[in-house]
């Protein structure tokens, strides 16, 4: 049952209104959450939302510095579209287990805790509560990375993926990715590794929509607002161990007979104005997946899902055609 007010996407003049008397109080509704744990005493926190009649389940997999109060507005046009909306925060981020003190850090000593962790996720909290439904994804940047990982180990688990802006390799601050490797090589064999990039910086309040990935000012100030309130939300910068499993696992995410291992149907989408992420590495990935879709944004900045109205839309609409296909 669609909900009365639902609008898509919602009006940016009077965004935080909407957003706090219509959608957060919506999204509550069905939300619950918890604490995913694991052996080594590890938790990552998780939400989940159930709706009756449903049509199929998403799973989302945020980004880098990313965190779920992010995704609210997704999760309402999600759940407002018939499905359930299962989604984790990685490990570093959030509310989820750090491995490193600072809360500015998305600190992590190997790519491969993301991807078994997300796999745990999926295999014991999403499949006992799918109602065996499709199951879908929907990812971000670096979880878009984390997601291609998955996808390639584990095929046949998802039937459609939406990679929105993925981290198929990131753009590091004009230095190549060789002398980048060496350097950040060098800090780890310092043991450095868990320090922050020469580069990053600590968490700025005082932050605008302007030095962001976000076109859209309305949604760019409601988040960083929500920021603001929580130390375990203010994750903003990298380590010299993150930064150098990120360029490792480019060769493997490019690996043709990795990418022929992925079953599902795959829609990628690019932003044109994306100083994140690499954009070639984007366009080679989905030419090696065997069934694969590449959609080129016009004006957009890499956080597409936080975009004006005026791409929102298009951009919304495209996702839901193709879940429904």
């Amino acid at each position: 049952m669609t909900d009365a007010t639902y609008k898509r996407p919602i009006n940016e003049e009077n965004y935080a209104e909407i957003m706090q008397s219509v959608v957060e109080p919506f999204v509550k509704k069905y939300r619950k959450e918890g604490f995913l744990k694991f052996n080594d005493g590890r938790q990552l926190h998780y939400e989940y939302y159930i709706k009756d009649n449903a049509k199929a389940n998403i799973v989302i997999a945020h980004g880098y510095t990313e965190m779920l109060l992010k995704y609210r507005e997704m999760i309402y046009y999600f759940l407002n579209e018939g499905y359930n909306v299962f989604a984790v925060e990685h490990m570093g981020h959030g509310l989820s287990s750090r491995l490193t003190d600072n809360p500015n850090l998305a600190h992590i000593e190997s790519f491969d805790m993301y991807v078994n962790d997300f796999a745990s996720f999926v295999n014991n909290l999403v499949k006992p509560k799918s109602n065996g439904l499709p199951l879908y994804l929907y990812a971000h940047s670096m979880g878009g990375a984390i997601s291609v990982l998955h996808l390639q180990r584990y095929p046949g688990v998802f039937e459609k993926a939406v990679l929105s802006a993925p981290m198929l390799a990131p753009k590091t601050a004009g230095f190549p990715h060789f002398a980048t490797k060496l350097m950040t090589r060098a800090f780890i064999l310092m043991g450095k590794g868990g320090e922050m990039v020469f580069t990053e910086h600590e968490f700025n309040p005082d932050r605008t929509y302007l030095q962001s990935g976000d076109t859209s000012e309305a949604r760019f100030n409601y988040v960083h607002a929500k920021r603001k309130l929580r130390q375990e939300y203010r994750t903003c910068a990298t380590t010299y161990r993150w930064l150098n499993e990120a360029l490792r696992i480019i060769k493997i995410m490019l690996k043709p007979e990795s990418c022929k291992k992925i079953t599902a149907k795959v829609l990628l989408f690019q932003a044109e104005n994306d100083t994140l992420v690499e954009p070639l590495h984007q366009e080679k990935f989905i030419s090696m997946v065997n069934n694969g879709e590449i959609v080129k944004t016009s004006g957009t900045k890499h956080e597409l899902y936080l975009s004006i109205n005026e791409t929102l839309e298009p951009y919304l609409d495209r996702i839901f055609d193709f879940l429904s296909e």
